[in-house]
């Protein structure tokens, strides 16, 4: 009989767990682009747990690019279906 199945990596062919949450990469961003911006666009698709937009050290000043969490790896999945290519803020 098989070993019951330990917290950890998963091997494949195992069912994954009903719980993943998920990191997306928004890329190409207008300057301009905010959190509150993001969290508008993609929390519409599913529910966001946190939303990070890169920011020089120093300036402050938006890099271009940011990640979008999400708690279940589903949310993530229909997100990057939905949105991928698509333009925010003309970018």
């Amino acid at each position: 009989a098989p070993a019951p199945s330990m917290p950890g990596p998963s091997a494949g062919g195992e069912t994954p767990a009903p719980f993943h949450s998920a990191s997306l990469y928004v890329g190409d961003l207008a300057p301009d682009v905010n959190e509150s911006l993001l969290f508008e666009i993609f929390n519409a698709i599913g529910h966001v747990a946190s939303i990070r937009v890169c920011r020089d050290a120093v300036t402050r000043r938006s890099l271009g690019y940011a990640y979008v969490n999400y708690h279940q790896l589903n949310d993530a999945e229909r997100a990057l279906d939905t949105m991928n290519f698509s333009m925010i803020k003309g970018k």
